[in-house]
This record gives structure tokens, sequence and C-alpha cells, in this order.
């Protein structure tokens, strides 16, 4: 299944016109971008096809063959709707890499679909562990899709009938004292008044404006304000 899914997935990237042809097996093409490919990978990035003497060039063709004969007969005995599932289950096996389920999970999924876990020689339900594997890959593609659902948005002519979720971000307050993350001295509390600069409250207490923004979480767009509490090295 795994030898199907990445030929499904070269088929997709294979249909450039201008492709160069080396020869063929069984009538179907050897691609040069493909001996490029085997050859970025076997001499590191060394070599390329063109630069081979004819008889490694040979060599090469050969190597290469069997995925070339492998994508040609699947393009001609799978339909369109089997080739794209093959490219969706590839693609989905790439991304859920990352994505993780509690065991919990696992194992609540196995018992309410216990049914569904049939021993194909008899005998009645398959035990845990032989089903296992293939119910957290199941629990990882849901998992993902979902999350894509999530910021899809769905459009039908003009009309919006599904936006984005927007992630949801703290908002800082100003009068909040954020947690000092540059200057490592001790600190205190000082309170902006009328007349206040950020620049002149940074030179009162011998620091840059940089290092007073950064222990107060501040950006180059935030204004001071009267009453304001900033965290300031103390004297």
């Amino acid at each position: 299944m795994r030898k199907l899914m990445i030929v499904g997935l070269v088929v997709m990237m294979s249909g450039v016109l201008s492709a160069k042809v080396l020869g063929k097996i069984n009538g179907y093409p050897i691609i040069e971008r493909d001996a490029n490919a085997f050859l970025k990978v076997v001499t590191k990035g060394k070599l390329k096809y063109h630069q081979l003497r004819p008889k490694d060039k040979a060599d090469v063709v050969k190597r290469i063959s069997v995925d070339s004969l492998l994508i040609g007969m699947a393009k001609k005995h799978l339909g369109r709707k089997e080739l794209n599932q093959v490219i969706v289950n590839y693609w989905l096996a790439k991304k859920i890499r990352n994505v993780t389920v509690k065991p919990e999970a696992v194992k609540k999924a196995y018992r309410e679909n216990k049914k569904f876990f049939k021993d194909p020689q008899g005998g009645g339900v398959l035990p845990f562990e032989k089903v296992k594997e293939m119910i957290e890959v199941s629990l990882k593609q849901k998992k993902y899709v979902a999350q894509l659902m999530e910021k899809a948005k769905i459009t039908m002519g003009k009309k919006v009938i599904q936006a984005p979720k927007k992630s949801r971000k703290k908002k800082s307050s100003s009068k909040s004292t954020p947690k000092n993350s540059t200057y490592k001295g001790k600190t205190t509390v000082y309170v902006v008044k009328s007349g206040n600069t950020l620049s002149g409250i940074a030179h009162k207490h011998h620091i840059t404006t940089k290092v007073l923004r950064k222990m107060n979480g501040m950006t180059e767009k935030d204004t001071l304000k009267i009453g304001q509490k900033l965290q300031v090295p103390k004297k």
C-alpha cells in the first residue's frame, strides 16, 4: 500500500510535458528529472545525469526504470478516483506524523467499535494490540482533518457559508505588570505621571528605551498613559 501511495504522488507530479525522456521500459518513459532526483540522494547533490559517463548513465537508467514501470502501470490501470485516494492517503500519512492522540482515546475507540474489528480467519474480535496502530492512525487523521476544517472557508457564489475560526489571542492589559524578560537585576514599580516620556523614564533609571520596552512587554507603537505602572530597575 505504501508503494502505491508513493506511486500515486509521483503520478500527480509527473505530468510535465517538457520533461526529457531518457529511455523507455515496456513503452513507459524514463524521465531525466527522476534520474537527477535519484542522483541527488546517491551523490549528495554532487552529480547530475548530464555529467555522467555513458556507462554510468545506462546504470542509472536501469536503476530507476522500476519506478517508471510502476508509475506507468499505475497510471494505466488505476482510475482518477483511485489515484486521488492514493494521493490523499500518502499526503495525510506525512501530515499526521506530528499529530498526537492520547492512549486513552485509542482504547476508548476500540471499546466503542469492537464489533467492527472481527478476525477475518474467524475466532471473534481481534485483540486490542492487533488493531491499536490502525485505530491510532485513524484518530490522527480525524484530528488533523478537523483542524483543517476549522480554518477552512466555504463559499457558494459570493456567499460565505463557513468562515475560518479565528484563534483567540490573549489581550495584554496596560495596567498589568509583565514579567521582567531582559533586565536581571531587582525591579520596582514606577507610576507614569503627566509629562513623562519613555525615553525620559529610561534615562532616569540608566537603561535604554529598548530595554524598558522589553521589560514591560511594549512595542514601538505602544504609548504611555498617566497612571500606568511600569517595571523599572530598583535604585
